[in-house]
């Protein structure tokens, strides 16, 4: 069962409807009281919260109602809904235990994918404990054997066939395109094409014209139709280096289409270099 807590009857009205058509069964409560009431004697499977209850726009009441939600169903998925949505406030419902973000108004197909994902992954957690076999996935191009090494791909061999977004942190050299191709090689995507760029080696002027694409004539010297990387991806994967050698302008495009469309980021150490796929 899906939890939704939102103030608005319209939105409870309009989600219930959108997952019960996708095969979810919901309930919807009204606001903070009474999804306490509910968790107390109910597990949900996931639960979509709003953000504020009041007129306040800050998201408080809602990172409050999350903190209390933990106490009581610690290892149910919760994906906070608000239509004040900040980068400020999406980290501080993360730190509180939040297991993804949604700006009103959302797109259903994106809302349903992010809510299928946050699922697989909740369940992924269940078998963590689980043994990992190497010999079932494809980790050919990895060598080596210690323990360490064996977690974190017991971890990609776990996270490879959701499409959930995937945090990679390492210093140059360490493997994190390794690790990428990994990820690639075991997922449902693995027959599609893995597209990499070095976003540290691209110029600003070209950086549109390189991801997104173009046609002929859109602009002076367009002397053909240009097909961006996201295209030449499409279905597969996109693997993104050196993001933050990329200037800000470009970042702040890029960070639009990860945010909408991407499953992976990947960070690099302290040089704060970083990759996404």
């Amino acid at each position: 069962m899906i939890l939704i807590i939102d103030d608005d009857a319209a939105v409870r009205s309009s989600l219930g409807f959108l997952l019960k058509h996708a095969g979810f069964e919901t309930q919807a409560v009204a606001g903070p009281q009474e999804a306490l009431d509910t968790i107390r004697t109910v597990a949900p499977q996931l639960i979509l919260m709003d953000m504020n209850f009041s007129l306040g726009t800050s998201g408080e009441e809602g990172i409050r109602l999350l903190r209390q939600v933990r106490i009581f169903q610690p290892d149910t998925p919760v994906i906070l809904i608000t239509a004040w949505g900040s980068i400020s406030l999406a980290v501080e419902g993360m730190r509180a235990g939040a297991s993804d973000f949604v700006t009103k108004p959302w797109d259903n197909v994106q809302l349903l994918n992010v809510i299928r994902t946050t699922l697989a992954l909740s369940e992924q957690k269940k078998n963590e404990n689980l043994p990992f076999n190497r010999g079932d996935s494809r980790f050919n191009k990895i060598i080596g054997k210690s323990a360490a090494l064996t977690e974190a791909l017991g971890i990609v061999s776990r996270i490879a066939p959701t499409n959930a977004s995937v945090l990679i942190t390492g210093e140059s050299g360490t493997g994190k395109e390794l690790i990428a191709e990994a990820l690639h090689a075991n997922s449902p995507r693995a027959k599609e094409p893995f597209v990499k760029v070095n976003l540290g080696g691209l110029a600003q002027s070209l950086f549109e014209s390189e991801m997104f694409g173009h046609r002929k004539g859109a602009f002076t010297d367009a002397c053909i139709d240009r097909t961006g990387r996201f295209e030449m991806a499409d279905k597969g994967t996109i693997f993104l280096d050196e993001i933050g050698d990329l200037e800000y302008s470009s970042q702040v495009k890029l960070l639009r289409v990860l945010h909408r469309h991407l499953r992976l980021w990947a960070t690099a150490g302290p040089a704060r270099s970083m990759s996404a796929l």
